[in-house]
């Protein structure tokens, strides 16, 4: 019914091949244990919430952000503020209120234009006390844990994966914050991990829209193919079974580029959120881009933007309109 196309999938490799990851500007190199320490748990508990940023937007220090590079520069501000805003014993009680001030430009939960409040919080929640009764309240004790494996089926003790799934926020059978919030403790320093092959990308809709239009993605099911273009609902069955072959796609890109999970993230990601942006056509065929001025991609990745997207040519959905017609999955999800 879906299936990754390793034609295709190796065709869009080769595109990011030609280009480069700039050096990820959220990143803190983290040094000393305490340094680990705080930057481990920053990112546990910031992905944690991570899911629909859509509505997050503002500006912070003289700069407009929108979405999750909101979310990280509130998040950085707080931390200047007091470094143990993101601990267990601090957000074990903490209230909407709180969280919406932590996330607003002027530090007003009622200026904040965060939603899902008690779902997040709630995530908050369960995660604190988790942290507290099985790790000293601390991710870097469920690091050392797990012998700082992302799996570990033969061991008594389970993996990194398998600890981080019970916790509600990690749930999510396909693990899209798992691999996001892996991704960070380990390039900033403060996870080392033994078994990084195992390492995947995080499956979000930025990243199932540029697999699907792309055609690195196929869906034989006609009933699902019009679902996704008309922008229907899907059950979380469907969408289990889309990001799994987006996945498996993306492993494909991988095993075809000489880019890194790390990168292929980030290109796709990036593209996503730009190029093949869901607030407007995508930049590509005929439809030159009008959002250099504010686009992230080109800050992030090294590519002399000719004013169309770097897949522009390979992917299917800039040459043909029923690809273009594609979008990522329709449903409620507190994953992604």
């Amino acid at each position: 019914m879906i299936g990754a196309d390793e034609l295709q999938c190796a065709r869009v490799a080769e595109r990011l091949d030609r280009v480069q990851v700039r050096p990820d500007e959220f990143l803190v190199r983290a040094a000393t244990p305490e340094e680990k320490r705080r930057e481990a748990n920053l990112w546990f508990f910031l992905v944690a919430i991570c899911q629909s940023t859509r509505t997050l937007q503002g500006t912070l220090d003289g700069q407009w952000f929108r979405g999750w590079d909101y979310m990280v520069h509130a998040a950085r501000r707080a931390l200047r503020s007091d470094p143990e805003t993101f601990t267990a014993t601090r957000l074990l009680h903490v209230t909407g209120d709180e969280l919406r001030s932590v996330f607003s430009d002027d530090g007003l939960a009622e200026h904040s234009t965060f939603d899902r409040i008690e779902e997040r919080v709630a995530q908050w929640h369960n995660a604190s006390r988790l942290l507290i009764e099985r790790y000293r309240g601390d991710v870097m004790v469920l690091h050392e844990t797990a012998g700082r494996r992302l799996r570990d089926e033969s061991a008594d003790h389970a993996g990194i994966l398998a600890r981080l799934s019970e916790f509600m926020a990690y749930s999510d059978p396909v693990e899209k914050k798992a691999f996001l919030f892996i991704m960070f403790a380990h390039r900033c320093g403060a996870w080392e991990i033994e078994d990084l092959d195992n390492l995947k990308v995080a499956i979000d809709y930025h990243i199932m829209r540029i697999a699907l239009r792309s055609g690195m993605v196929q869906i034989q099911d006609p009933t699902l193919e019009r679902r996704l273009k008309m922008r229907q609902l899907v059950t979380a069955a469907e969408d289990n079974l889309v990001r799994d072959a987006v996945r498996r796609a993306c492993d494909l890109l991988v095993r075809h580029s000489h880019q890194s999970v790390f990168d292929v993230d980030s290109i796709l990601w990036m593209m996503g959120r730009n190029c093949c942006f869901y607030d407007h056509d995508p930049c590509c065929g005929g439809n030159a881009c009008t959002y250099q001025d504010r686009c992230t991609f080109v800050r992030s990745i090294a590519y002399l933007c000719p004013g169309q997207c770097l897949l522009d040519g390979v992917c299917l959905g800039s040459c043909d309109e029923a690809y273009r017609a594609y979008w990522e999955t329709t449903l409620y999800t507190p994953f992604y």
